[in-house]
């Protein structure tokens, strides 16, 4: 997949963050995960700029946090970021 495929899905109506946040959570190699991490925030941080001023979505931004809070992590524990 894409690095564009992430930012959007094949019909165009919503952003596809998720796959991009679980290409991260399937990563092994330290060197792809970076990538991967930056690419899977961008699409997240996107997707949640597109949802402000919406009353609707209330799930996706719960889930949304969650894989924010989530990739800090990731790149604390496992990418050693300080």
């Amino acid at each position: 997949m894409a690095p564009s495929d992430f930012f959007s899905s094949p019909t165009g109506r919503s952003p596809n963050w998720q796959h991009a946040y679980e290409a991260v959570l399937e990563e092994d190699d330290t060197n792809t995960l970076f990538k991967l991490v930056e690419i899977a925030e961008a699409a997240v941080l996107t997707r949640r700029a597109s949802l402000q001023g919406s009353a609707n979505h209330h799930a996706e931004r719960q889930a949304i946090e969650q894989a924010v809070a989530h990739l800090l992590d990731i790149k604390r524990d496992r990418l050693k970021f300080r």
